[in-house]
């Protein structure tokens, strides 16, 4: 096991205030977030692939076939979308 040293009295002074002498909390939520930041849940897709499905979207846009939401939907899904990350 290796020790991460912190040279940012503001992380430590915020580590010391939530975690305090708990280190296997503050190691619990250090690898959920090391997890999440390398996973997202999506399938990596490739480049050819993210360069097709935009160009797919463009022209359903273009052809007024594309399926659109409400702002307020857009602003529900965003805020569930928030409340998960």
């Amino acid at each position: 096991m290796q020790t991460i040293q912190i040279n940012n009295p503001e992380i430590e002074k915020f580590i010391s205030s939530q975690y305090g002498n708990d280190t296997q909390s503050l190691l619990n939520d250090f690898v959920k977030f090391v997890q999440s930041s390398l996973d997202d849940g999506y399938p990596a897709i490739t480049k050819e692939e993210a360069k097709k499905r935009i160009s797919e979207a463009i022209l359903a846009i273009e052809n007024d076939t594309a399926t659109l939401i409400n702002q307020e939907q857009y602003d529900n899904d965003m805020n569930e979308f928030m409340k998960n990350l």
